[in-house]
This record gives structure tokens, sequence and C-alpha cells, in this order.
């Protein structure tokens, strides 16, 4: 009985961990977001540019690659590093939650 129950509490952590990391996380992506642009040559806020699309315009824009090229249209004077690939689904989660007609509001 001792063991059985063991290796359920065992397998409900693995099944916990595995889980949660295989899913988007829009607050991380946000991070990630806010530390590859330079704020100081952008005015407006992460959550305030992701307002500036929709959900489906962003997810063409990440796919298409498009996503520093429409940064830059949208605040000229921003200077975007590189968002590395494995954090992409990060991103484009925060983009839409908080894109117009996303229905989340920023808030600060």
């Amino acid at each position: 009985m001792k063991k059985t129950t063991q290796y359920f509490i065992a397998l409900v952590l693995g099944l916990t961990l595995l889980s949660s990391s295989a899913l988007a996380d829009a607050f991380k992506g946000g991070r990630i977001l806010g530390n590859a642009m330079l704020h100081g040559h952008c005015p407006i806020l992460t959550a305030d540019l992701a307002g500036t699309h929709s959900r489906d315009e962003w997810a063409t824009i990440v796919q298409d690659g498009k996503l520093q090229e429409t940064i830059t249209q949208i605040c000229p004077k921003a200077k975007v590093d590189p968002i590395p690939e494995k954090d992409m689904k990060d991103v484009l989660d925060y983009l839409q939650y908080y894109s117009r007609g996303g229905g989340a509001l920023p808030s600060c």
C-alpha cells in the first residue's frame, strides 16, 4: 500500500511539472518582449503595442517571421533584439492576450 501511494504521488507530481512547461505563458512572453525592446527609445508599453493588432493579425505576423519589422513600423525609434524561436510561442501568447479584441486590459 505504501509503495502504491508513493508511485501515485510521483506520477501526479511528474504530470504537473510536464503539463505546466508545455503551455505558453503570456506573462513570460511579456517579460521576453520587454527585454527584447529598449524602452528608452519607444514611448509605448508592450501591452499597448499588442493592442495595435488583432489576435489573428499577430498570429500571421509571428508565423511569417515579421515581428521585429512590425514593431519597428509601430515605433520607428525602437531597437528590437532578436527573440529566440523557442520563446516565440510565449511572446505570441502575450501579444494575443493583450491584442485588440483580446479581452484583457493591462493593469498599469
